[in-house]
């Protein structure tokens, strides 16, 4: 019976977390290896790992969550914890009654009730319909910065999976902020440095079969274009 328990639980876990992997390419090079999994429960997670000659390089390995209302997908709390060649680093910080976000003693944030990060509003992409999403702005948080983020629905088009043609709903993300880092960082963090930079184009492929996937994702920088690609 505690066998029979103990898979049960195993079942139950696993029906309730939903994992993808990507392969992160720049310039069409192998640069990094994603991991994300959403909680139904509302938690998100990723993890960050450098490949090939950028390993070699530059050896990364980053993860970063949040926990979020699972039907508002508002904030209630977030990490980091960066691990970049010799330097580490972990940030976190959790929404209090009051609705300040709480990084430190020094480090208290007012945010509107239905705030988002760019972890849970990857979360909410893949759960929303276009309706739901299209051309509407979200209050938004970046490390003590405080801005504005929104959807715009595109087009219906097909995106690759490295095995087949899936149909997509195709959407630019735009995030505008307001003010520079309150809570910086001591180092890089090339995820969300490059994500939340300005005059950087964010689009995002999401497939229109439930449950909704991230098949592609594109970041074109001043510098180089960067594409997300899930491995299947």
């Amino acid at each position: 019976m505690e066998k029979l328990k103990q898979f049960l639980s195993v079942l139950i876990f696993l029906g309730m977390c939903h994992g993808q992997s990507y392969t992160i390419s720049i310039l069409g090079v192998q640069a990094a290896h994603v991991v994300q999994t959403i909680h139904d429960s509302g938690r998100i997670e990723f993890t960050t790992q450098n490949r090939g000659i950028f390993e070699l390089i530059w050896p990364t390995k980053n993860i970063y969550e949040a926990t979020f209302e699972p039907n508002t997908f508002t904030l209630i709390s977030w990490g980091k914890k960066i691990k970049q060649g010799d330097f580490k680093q972990t940030i976190s910080a959790e929404v209090d009654s009051s609705g300040l976000l709480i990084y430190d003693e020094k480090n208290k944030i007012k945010i509107e009730e239905s705030t988002t990060t760019i972890l849970t509003a990857l979360a909410m992409v893949q759960k929303k319909l276009p309706a739901e999403l299209d051309t509407k702005w979200f209050s938004y948080e970046h490390q003590g910065n405080l801005g504005k983020l929104r959807f715009i629905w595109a087009d219906s088009s097909n995106a690759w999976n490295g095995k087949d043609s899936i149909l997509c709903d195709h959407y630019r993300l735009d995030i505008e902020l307001e003010n520079p880092l309150k809570i910086k960082s001591e180092n890089s963090d090339y995820f969300l440095d490059e994500i939340n930079g300005n005059d950087v184009i964010r689009e995002l492929w999401l497939s229109r079969s439930v449950p909704k996937r991230i098949i592609q994702a594109h970041l074109k920088t001043a510098w180089f274009p960067v594409s997300a690609t899930i491995n299947e």
